[in-house]
């Protein structure tokens, strides 16, 4: 029952980060938030942080076997795989304005207008920080109790999912500019997902 109760818990809190910042969502708030809507963006960040924090804490308190053993031997490369991750990830907000990102310049009226990052990782894969999430979580998977298996699991869908609602949302905001950073530059895995037109 409990390992029905997380990942059902799991996959709405997936649904609900996703929901709240597509472009109709935003868009419904934009038009009854009015100025206020400048604090959406730090809003949602607080709130995706606070209730993936206590979910995330369940899961390690949670019993259960171990999916896929991992011989202690390997744990280097497992640690390896996570560091790539990390420096990825750090290395993709290094590419942009982070302040925006979390939502503090828009909370200050500051809000630039979108553009494509083409320097740093964005200049190999379009998305880095998914790619550096995705492979945090299924290197995460590895010698897991069944819990965090499963959290880690649908945290690694829901980052592939991510991965292409996002592309599709850039597509449609930003036009043929970022039709043609599809062409140079492909999706998450470098020389493989690139975008056929």
């Amino acid at each position: 029952m409990k390992y029905f109760l997380l990942c059902t818990l799991w996959i709405l809190w997936c649904f609900l980060h996703s929901f709240l910042i597509t472009t109709r969502t935003t868009i419904w708030f934009n038009n009854h938030l009015g100025e206020k809507f400048a604090y959406y963006r730090i809003s949602y960040n607080l709130f995706s942080l606070i209730t993936f924090l206590p979910l995330f804490y369940w899961q390690r308190t949670i019993p259960g076997p171990y999916v896929i053993p991992f011989s202690p031997y390997l744990t280097i490369f497992k640690y390896i795989a996570m560091v790539f991750s990390v420096i990825v990830i750090a290395g993709s907000f290094a590419s942009f304005d982070i302040w925006e990102f979390f939502g503090i310049r828009q909370t200050q009226m500051k809000e630039k207008e979108q553009v494509i990052q083409k320097h740093g990782f964005y200049g190999i894969v379009r998305h880095p920080m998914y790619l550096g999430a995705f492979v945090f979580f299924m290197v995460s998977m590895t010698h897991a109790p069944l819990p965090q298996f499963l959290g880690y699991l649908i945290l690694a869908i829901y980052v592939i999912i991510g991965t292409f609602r996002e592309d599709r949302r850039l597509l449609r905001e930003l036009g043929d500019i970022y039709r043609e950073y599809q062409k140079e530059v492909p999706m998450i895995l470098p020389g493989i997902t690139r975008r056929k037109t």
